[in-house]
């Protein structure tokens, strides 16, 4: 499409107008002020084409199954991409349930909040990655529209609840049909779980949180994310859900990595009875070195003997030899917090010694480590549901979570599709 005349005109108007300028970052404001008139102006002709939207007839059917009837044209005002937007539609309303309806604010995925779906768009990705305070104000500084904080709370809230029951959805459409799931016919699948603390109304809480990831057949890192306040057998089960919707079934290979909670092992572990399971390596070096801390003192030498020389027997799967070692080490020593240091440590090597084969697994090429789950926390948790120490109910709280996986899965078309202002 050549627009060439096109913006012939627009610079004529923007003469006319004495807008134009020499200075490059000026007449690009000037340029972007104008073209929202321009667009503001075409949205409203193109509203007002149809002389009568959203009108169905002198009657339709209502939910209750009876008849809504027409009453009259009613007006309304939106805050749109380009500003206001005023257009009059179609009303009907049921004399036997009471329900009122305009079928062309239905059509179009409106919802109550009086803002537009493009415009509740941007809202939404800016309030999924700042506070609604910081993404009103940004929201104005971008593209000149202003909207309360309360208000971008609201239709964040909404769509984000919709996400959440999109999870859910997903989850019982999988269950329903286990075959229904993505080949990996030769690939690995890993699947990662970890928790993060959240500030909800009534104190901390822990955000449970899982990822399958695999490479594609260009080698390209694939993820899919799941972030639930769910009890952990709820939880488990939308969990199970994600690990057959990317292929457990159809996997080469399939490794759960995670820390030592003990809800992964017990809850998760079962469900992926076929999975390697692997203690993440940071973690287990981490135990290592706070019992030889507990020991010789943080930073000193024989501290840091001591956790090097743990540390080389574990990374080769020695577990045998590093529990001999503990218990020689145990023997020698009186101070009652010294020795329970050493009986924890030992606990912890003992619960989890058949997940700690790390020179095996190193072998068939598998990866030990799970930062990619505590970047999950990091980037996903911490980075939205921490910024400004908010204190989130728990709606809101599951809304925004749900509402960030979706963005990171890339599934942010669908869930417009479900036109979720409906429900704001």
């Amino acid at each position: 499409m050549d627009c060439s005349k096109l913006a012939q005109d627009v610079l004529a108007i923007a003469g006319e107008r004495g807008l134009v300028s020499e200075n490059l970052g000026e007449m690009e404001r000037n340029l972007k002020g104008l073209l929202d008139q321009i667009g503001q102006a075409a949205l409203q002709m193109h509203v007002s084409t149809d002389a009568r939207p959203g009108y169905e007839g002198s009657s339709r059917v209502c939910r209750c199954g009876r008849d809504q009837k027409f009453v009259e044209y009613r007006q309304r005002t939106i805050e749109a991409f380009f500003g206001p937007l005023t257009y009059r539609r179609a009303y009907y309303h049921c004399r036997y349930c009471g329900a009122g309806t305009f079928p062309f604010d239905e059509s179009q995925g409106l919802g109550k909040r009086q803002v537009s779906v493009a415009l509740s768009q941007a809202v939404v990705e800016l309030a999924e990655a700042m506070p609604f305070r910081q993404a009103a104000e940004k929201l104005e500084k971008l593209l000149g529209r202003k909207l309360s904080a309360n208000t971008i709370n609201r239709i964040t809230q909404a769509v984000g609840t919709q996400a959440a029951t999109m999870e859910q959805e997903a989850a019982a459409e999988v269950q329903a049909n286990r075959h229904a799931v993505r080949a990996l016919p030769a690939g690995r699948l890993y699947m990662l779980a970890d928790g993060a603390m959240v500030h909800r109304l009534d104190g901390w809480h822990e955000t449970k949180v899982f990822q399958c990831c695999w490479q594609d057949p260009k080698a390209r890192w694939q993820r899919r994310h799941l972030c639930r306040n769910e009890e952990v057998g709820k939880f488990a089960g939308l969990a199970w859900a994600v690990m057959h919707a990317c292929g457990l079934e159809n996997a080469r290979q399939s490794i759960l990595l995670g820390d030592g909670i003990p809800w992964i092992w017990n809850h998760l572990g079962p469900l992926a009875d076929e999975a390697v399971q692997i203690v993440d390596w940071y973690h287990a070096k981490e135990h290592l070195y706070a019992a030889a801390r507990v020991l010789h003192g943080e930073g000193t030498a024989a501290c840091q003997q001591l956790a090097q020389a743990l540390e080389a027997l574990l990374w080769n799967s020695q577990i045998d030899e590093l529990l001999q070692s503990l218990k020689v080490e145990h023997a020698r020593l009186r101070r009652i917090p010294k020795r329970a240091a050493i009986e924890e440590l030992q606990g912890y090597l003992e619960r989890h010694r058949s997940r700690m084969d790390y020179k095996n697994y190193r072998d068939q090429g598998l990866n030990i480590g799970s930062g990619a789950i505590e970047g999950d926390c990091k980037n996903l948790i911490h980075a939205r549901m921490k910024r400004g120490s908010p204190r989130w109910s728990d709606q809101g709280c599951q809304a925004m979570l749900s509402l960030r996986c979706c963005y990171a899965n890339r599934e942010q078309h669908r869930l417009w599709q479900r036109k979720p202002l409906l429900a704001a």
